[in-house]
This record gives structure tokens, sequence and C-alpha cells, in this order.
């Protein structure tokens, strides 16, 4: 695979907030996340993948969703996979986090404007 991709477990990615090295604990981003949200679901897998830029975040999204994006990031319910950029801003990668904890927290679909209402409520611990 050409990007980096992380299997979520108890380990602590390599950058974000702007930075060329990541260090950031993706579990304390998800525990800050759920207590923001006060979702706390039994178990979140979902998968992180890494690109170099945006331009290949809108590759990957064109991929899995057959048409043109121009957000910085994104969450795929459909693959349970968080497409960030190499340098993003840990806002974003909690926003990210968001959609996924509520992808886990509720087992029936909610209203798309509800979940993207949640996750950017997400944003800010």
């Amino acid at each position: 695979m050409k990007y980096l991709m992380i299997f979520m477990c108890a380990m602590t990615l390599m950058g974000c907030a702007s930075s060329s090295e990541w260090r950031v604990n993706t579990v304390m981003v998800e525990r800050e996340v759920s207590k923001t949200l006060q979702l706390f679901p039994a178990n979140t897998k979902y998968r992180v993948l890494i690109v170099p830029d945006r331009a290949a975040v809108a590759d990957e999204y064109a991929r899995i969703y057959g048409e043109p994006t121009q957000a910085p990031a994104f969450y795929s319910s459909r693959e349970n996979l968080i497409v960030i950029p190499r340098e993003c801003e840990l806002n974003i990668l909690r926003h990210e986090i968001g959609h996924a904890v509520v992808q886990a927290y509720f087992k029936a679909p909610i209203p798309g404007w509800l979940h993207e209402e949640l996750a950017q409520r997400s944003e800010i611990p």
C-alpha cells in the first residue's frame, strides 16, 4: 500500500498539528472525544490512513465514493476508515475520530446532520 495504514489499538501515531512528525496518542484523543460527546461505545475498531497531503485525501475519497472532495480529511463509515494528511490540525483528527465514536456508539444509522453535528462538537475538548 502506498500510504501508511495504522490499525487502531493502544498505539501512538507520530504527527499532527502541522508538524512533520506524528506525536499524537490516538487512544487518548478518542477518550477525550468520548468524554466531550458523552458517548462511550464498547468497541471502536477503526483504521487510520495517513496520506502525504490533501491531494491524496481527495484521491482516497474518490476511490471510495467515486466523486471529488475538498475536505481536509474524512471518515468513511463504509470502510470504517479515517483518512488524514500527514500535516493536519488536531481538531481535524478529533472531528474524524468523533465520526468513528458516533458510528460505534449508535447501533442503528443516525441522520447525517446529527452525525456531523456530533463530530463538530468533538473538535474542542
